[in-house]
């Protein structure tokens, strides 16, 4: 693997989130034709050794990600970013928006406050004061963390 291929290979491992291939040409100084044509070359090595890696693309940005057929595998030795409850929270509120606190109980439990200041205090969900209760929605940054954009908002709709 030629040099220049590794740093693209290491920047992509290493970033917390998926990267621009615009954003790599620029750090690496280079134009976006040749970082293009590094992630196309890890993508074939990855295939030739049938590597337990995989480049992501997730809309027009890259991320080196374990390849899906490990996902099972190696669950129980991840630290999860969010727990079960708060997975279905989220949805929930993603689905439902201006959910009140009565309807997050009644889906969720008594417990459901804990969860609830969890996705709060990761800017996950907003509150707002409504009458004597609070209704919530997923923030910008929800958006943001999974991807969702209105191309992938329209294939949904498709489904």
């Amino acid at each position: 693997m030629e040099e220049f291929t590794k740093k693209v290979e290491a920047i992509l491992y290493s970033s917390k989130g998926p990267l621009k291939v615009s954003d790599i040409a620029e750090y690496l100084n280079s134009d976006n034709n040749a970082v293009l044509k590094s992630i196309k070359e890890i993508i074939k090595n990855y295939a030739e050794i049938n590597s337990s890696l995989a480049v992501g693309q997730f809309g027009n940005k890259y991320k080196i990600k374990l390849n899906d057929n490990f996902n099972e595998l190696v669950s129980p030795f991840i630290d999860r970013e969010f727990n079960d409850k708060e997975l279905s929270m989220l949805s929930y509120i993603y689905k439902n928006p201006d959910v009140i606190n009565g309807d997050l109980r009644e889906k969720f439990g008594y417990d459901y406050k804990e969860s609830l200041d969890n996705l709060k205090k990761l800017r996950m969900v907003s509150s707002k004061k409504y009458r004597n209760t609070n209704k919530y929605n997923v923030t910008k940054n929800f958006y943001i963390k999974f991807n969702i954009n209105k191309r992938t908002l329209k294939k949904e709709e498709i489904k």
